[in-house]
């Protein structure tokens, strides 16, 4: 059993027509996923963010129920090879997470003092 619930990742659900393409800037650890047809996926082959001499792999393919997920923070192009429908998946951020955390403790705070319940007072008192 967890400590809390874990936040849940933002999605978002497309679909793209064949020779279509959609470019998106995704956090590091965010998951793209071909539902159907297929897809490229290119980062571009440098960015002023990363140290010179650095190089990103090359464009990847995925074809329906495969993922890929993104190592780094950055842009992303999607270019359907046939008609695709893709979802993306990103990490939950930190607020996400605090929210998370303070609302178990919110919980567990008023667990022990439910409103409208004296308990054992009540009884001494009748």
């Amino acid at each position: 059993m967890a400590l809390f619930p874990a936040p849940a990742p933002r999605s978002q659900r497309f679909d793209l027509l064949c020779g279509a393409s959609r470019q998106m800037y995704l956090r590091g650890g965010a998951t793209v996923v071909c539902v159907t047809g297929s897809l490229m996926l290119a980062e571009p082959a440098y960015r002023s963010d990363v140290p010179p001499g650095v190089y990103l792999p090359p464009p990847a393919r995925l074809h329906a129920g495969e993922s890929f997920v993104l190592a780094e923070r950055g842009p992303l192009t999607l270019t359907a090879l046939t008609p695709a429908h893709v979802i993306c998946l990103e990490r939950p951020g930190a607020m996400a997470w605090i929210r998370a955390i303070a609302g178990c403790w919110r919980g567990l705070a008023h667990k022990n003092n439910p409103a409208g319940r004296l308990g054992a007072l009540h009884n001494i008192s009748k």
